[in-house]
């Protein structure tokens, strides 16, 4: 039965491979655009299944995405990429970060508030 706890848990390993696939193909291409459109260089893109957030940025400019952007809605995943991009240059959430995300990313405040109706919790386990 597709209700059955094994079948849901083959189900779950199926979208996360599916995910991983489709981010494989479409997140560097995107990062690399966008990191280049708004001049926002980065070290290395890493792509991976993470629990609790959606993408971070490292000290060393290396940006980390989640797998499950391919979830979302294109919008939602180009203000993930600006968000972390944007931390190359300022490695804080100051006021002046949430500016200039503004600049690059003119609906970034609306975006974020949207972001958070998207939970990682359904398919991350």
């Amino acid at each position: 039965s597709v209700t059955d706890e094994r079948v849901q848990r083959l189900i779950r390993i199926g979208l996360i491979e599916a995910y991983r696939i489709e981010a494989r193909l479409f997140l560097p291409e995107r990062v690399r655009f966008l990191a280049n459109l708004h001049g926002l260089p980065y070290n290395t893109l890493y792509i991976k299944n993470l629990k609790s957030r959606w993408g971070s940025c490292s000290g060393r400019n290396n940006i980390n995405l989640n797998l499950h952007l391919m979830r979302l809605e294109d919008r939602l995943i180009d203000y993930v990429i600006l968000h972390e991009l944007l931390h190359t240059r300022i490695k804080n959430h100051s006021l002046h970060f949430w500016r200039e995300l503004e600049k690059i990313c003119p609906s970034a405040l609306e975006l974020r508030r949207q972001l958070k109706y998207h939970s990682l919790n359904a398919y991350s386990s």
